[in-house]
């Protein structure tokens, strides 16, 4: 997504904390890699032995103003179910603040990419 886009989304959803629902590319998002007790490592470990998501509906994100990426903050099953069927786009609820007190952004090191897409 574009900055400007991103700035006109926050002007219009941010400043009043409301959020928007529509489709993003996984390069888009930020995903914490974690290690087996969270994390989509841990989320794997669960989908590999059939606990599989307990929740319908988008995948929760938040957009962090300084990278112009979005957060995943809740969908892990949802995200990784979608990447094992080959999807790339997800429908995601954005929250558009610019920044989050309640997640903690991973460092770069500590993300999961997939090149090529």
């Amino acid at each position: 997504m574009i900055l400007n886009e991103s700035l006109k989304k926050w002007k219009q959803f941010g400043l009043i904390e409301k959020t928007e629902i529509c489709e993003l590319h996984f390069n888009d998002l930020i995903i914490n890699s974690g290690d087996s007790n969270y994390g989509i490592i841990a989320t794997y470990k669960n989908i590999r032995e059939g606990k599989t998501s307990r929740t319908a509906g988008p995948i929760q994100v938040c957009w962090i103003r300084e990278e112009n990426k979005f957060l995943v903050t809740d969908g892990y099953h949802r995200l990784v179910q979608y990447l094992l069927e080959g999807k790339t786009n997800y429908l995601c609820e954005i929250e558009w603040t610019g920044y989050s007190l309640r997640w903690r952004v991973p460092p770069k090191g500590n993300r999961f990419t997939i090149g090529g897409i």
